[in-house]
């Protein structure tokens, strides 16, 4: 059997931070715990978690932008920090990133046809006439006119800005596209449509994502699995309608009843019961309604949950 697209394998990331004193120890934050997955091609993955869980560093670890300090991140079955340099860079043009903020990613001294063809001017050898041709192509693809290429950036609205990104991505026809947080500076409307564009072009080009976001909701609308992320841990994997519609760990069931639905007064949440701070355990037992004696003594680990769930608690819902 051929390889998936994307395959991460117990990955870490641990970051060093300042000495809280001239002589104490420095401290370390461990971003990424262990984390692993894989994506088929034309398949869709979301990691959905707080500010702060790890998402964007795992991004990054998959764009071999961080190094990480263990595990292995393998794209086509080849390892991307094993390769040498050179190497590296050819296959970047495999795997493109689009970002989250529509008017920080693009260079507002620039004309849209240099910053959509960045990435083929960097990664490919092309001539003039190819490029200008392919910018027409991806601009295209997402809804513009070939005269929006000699535009300038704050000629755009932020949902056009969006789709320019999206371009400059596709541009160099890649296998797998990282999309970190890429619709949360839009409003709503325009998330929608930004949304359905890459919806329709996964289905019409066969793009991959990963898709980075803190909405539970955006997720289950364009991936068909998803992993809640905690800590730098997944606490719960599965197919994106099973897992919303029934979490079984309850940080998921938190995101899950946080998300604002129509003729509804929202509650404030319940506060959990005091505990001790502790660094065994469940990273999540501070904040768990549920937690017992067992969640502060051992760290759970990721274990099947019927067929096609996973879940890292010891007492989850329908388990």
């Amino acid at each position: 059997m051929s390889a998936p697209l994307l395959e991460v394998v117990d990955l870490v990331k641990v970051y060093a931070l300042a000495r809280p004193g001239w002589f104490a120890p420095r401290p370390y934050r461990r971003a990424v715990d262990g984390v692993g997955f894989v994506i088929e091609a034309g398949r869709s993955f979301g990691v959905v978690g707080e500010s702060g869980s790890g998402k964007s560093t795992l991004a990054r670890a998959v764009m071999a932008l961080e190094r990480p300090t263990a595990g292995v991140v393998r794209l086509g079955g080849r390892a991307l920090n094993d390769l040498p340099r050179r190497e590296l860079r050819a296959t970047r043009a495999h795997i493109q990133m689009i970002f989250q903020d529509p008017y920080g990613s693009l260079d507002p001294r620039q004309k849209i046809a240099r910053i959509v063809a960045e990435p083929l001017a960097n990664l490919a050898h092309v001539g003039r006439a190819e490029r200008a041709g392919r910018v027409d192509e991806a601009l295209g693809a997402v809804g513009l006119g070939a005269a929006d290429a000699q535009k300038y950036p704050h000629e755009f609205s932020g949902g056009q800005r969006q789709r320019i990104a999206i371009a400059r991505a596709l541009i160099t026809r890649p296998k797998l596209v990282v999309a970190d947080e890429p619709v949360s500076a839009l409003d709503v409307s325009i998330q929608a449509q930004v949304l359905n564009l890459m919806s329709d072009l996964q289905r019409e080009a066969g793009v991959t994502y990963l898709f980075i976001s803190h909405d539970l909701a955006v997720v289950g609308y364009i991936c068909d699995e998803i992993a809640v992320m905690f800590h730098g841990r997944f606490v719960e994997t599965g197919p994106s309608a099973a897992l919303l519609d029934k979490p079984a760990h309850p940080y998921t069931r938190e995101l899950v009843d946080a998300e604002p639905k129509l003729a509804e007064k929202p509650l404030p949440p319940p506060e959990p019961p005091p505990r001790p701070d502790a660094t065994t355990g469940c990273p999540y037992a501070a904040r768990c309604l549920h937690a017992q004696a067992r969640c502060l003594e051992a760290a759970p680990a990721l274990r099947p949950l019927g067929e096609d769930r996973r879940v890292a608690c010891h007492f989850p819902f329908g388990g």
